[in-house]
């Protein structure tokens, strides 16, 4: 299997660093609001790489934090009025709502950053007794750029081209502005904890550094997030951890592209902020991971109500098709006519061909793809109802089903009852249309009884009052069922 490593540029072949074990990190949350698409995008981008590192038979370490103390979480503490681990855990709870709701699988570990103050001042200690980080009179500490001759090897920036940029804020004791914050003096009114340099809290990027070293053998096979985070915050995990350590941090950086709305950056003065929870009052969770899925990891995504309804039409074709295979299988009598070869050896051919697309840097978008056309061709098989009944299309339903089982575990999807899914989503589907689920259901069981009765005069004025709300209704062997047109 091959990754494309940020560090190196360009994708290369992964093999973990233990035999049969793999550590990853993953940078989490600052625990001040509600999550919105971007941290849903990072979160199912490595929850599906951790499951298909799982499905080698790997034994995964997945690092998760969690930032619960931060300016951002003090400032929402002040308009709130309550403590900062009051916002922490509340917001730290809502994450794993969402998370739970999209089908993102828990961390191995999720360490939270209070927990391990500890381990960052001897971090920080030690960066000091190299030379790397200095104190200041006012109770920072900050760590030298330039005594890391690599700094900038992640991002590809150069310390003189940010020297150009860079200057030093009104109160801080800086020796050059490049330097960064490990330890931040207290402030009156903010939390702090005591330290060789007096009361203060960590700076942002020394958690992470700290938090691997402690739950993971360095150096880490795998570190990542979101596209964001490639500079300053990994570029400094990199230099702290280095300098303290003599040796590599992690030998593949995996960062997510970004989500844009309309085509538009995300952000709350344009009004296109959208919060996982915002988007759940409209779709499925797994319609929503369905989207998120359909690009490559890397690519960046454009989330529209237009995306999100062709993802909904995508997932409910799956679904359908998972339910006629199923409905299939339940035959009693089969014939004993003869189907082309054909269709075996294309199952098999797409196959190959998704294994292939996962083990290509975890190509989601080309996986789905082949998923597709295995759908497409158990409904062309269906098509035909001779071939349909005959005893040599039994096994090719049981592989497709049992192929979407496997992929659904790697992808996090298609794990739900066929038939419990497409009910929710039809009701789902009318919300949105804002249709009176219950008077649906009323006008078809009353056509159902007309039908019963042969008042077929009656049972057409109901499918046509039906119809006239924007709901269509089809007859099968099973029963009426009805969606949204």
């Amino acid at each position: 299997m091959y990754f494309h490593n940020t560090l190196s540029k360009h994708k290369e072949e992964f093999v973990p660093s233990r035999p049969g074990a793999v550590s990853l990190y993953a940078c989490g949350i600052t625990a001040y609001d509600y999550c919105h698409i971007g941290h849903a995008r990072s979160a199912v981008a490595f929850d599906v790489l951790v499951r298909f590192l799982r499905s080698k038979g790997l034994d995964v370490t997945f690092i998760r934090n969690f930032t619960d103390v931060d300016d951002k979480i003090i400032n929402r503490a002040n308009q709130e009025g309550i403590s900062s681990e009051a916002v922490a855990e509340k917001y730290i709870a809502a994450f794993h709502e969402d998370m739970d709701r999209l089908g993102v699988q828990r961390a191995t570990v999720e360490p939270r950053a209070t927990e391990h103050i500890g381990d960052m001042i001897a971090l920080i200690e030690k960066l000091i007794a190299k030379g790397h980080a200095y104190a200041t009179p006012e109770g920072d500490v900050y760590f030298r750029v330039r005594s890391f001759p690599e700094y900038g090897k992640l991002s590809g920036r150069s310390v003189d081209d940010l020297r150009s940029g860079a200057r030093v804020a009104p109160g801080e004791s800086k020796e050059d502005p490049l330097d960064f914050a490990l330890w931040k003096s207290a402030k009156p009114g903010e939390p702090f904890w005591e330290s060789p340099w007096g009361n203060g809290r960590p700076g942002w990027h020394i958690e992470c550094s700290a938090m691997s070293e402690r739950y993971a053998p360095l150096p880490l096979d795998m570190h990542g997030g979101g596209l964001d985070l490639i500079f300053p915050h990994h570029e400094n995990e990199i230099a702290q951890s280095e300098a303290a350590i003599d040796g590599p941090f992690c030998r593949f950086w995996i960062h997510n592209g970004f989500v844009q709305v309309n085509s538009e950056k995300m952000s709350k003065s344009l009004g296109n902020f959208r919060t996982i929870r915002d988007i759940l009052e409209s779709y499925l969770p797994e319609v929503l991971r369905f989207f998120l899925i359909g690009r490559h990891y890397r690519s960046p995504i454009d989330f529209t109500f237009e995306a999100m309804e062709e993802a909904e039409k995508n997932a409910r074709r799956v679904y359908e098709t998972m339910q006629l295979c199923m409905d299939a299988l339940q035959r009693s009598k089969w014939s004993g006519g003869k189907i082309s070869p054909k269709f075996a050896s294309e199952l098999e051919s797409l196959e190959t061909a998704w294994d292939d697309a996962m083990n290509d840097d975890l190509n989601t978008a080309a996986a789905i793809g082949h998923m597709n056309n295995a759908v497409r061709l158990m409904n062309r098989l269906m098509e035909d109802k001779t071939a349909a009944k005959s005893e040599e299309a039994r096994p090719l339903f049981e592989r497709f089903l049992a192929d979407m089982s496997r992929w659904g575990d790697i992808l996090g999807v298609f794990k739900l009852d066929p038939q419990a899914f497409l009910a929710e989503l039809r009701t789902c589907r009318a919300k949105r249309a804002n249709l009176d689920v219950a008077r649906i259901e009323t006008l078809m069981a009353d056509r159902l009884e007309a039908r019963k009765n042969k008042d077929f005069v009656k049972s057409d004025e109901l499918r046509d009052a039906l119809s006239a709300m924007g709901v269509s209704v089809r007859d099968t062997a099973q029963g009426a069922t009805w969606d949204i047109a």
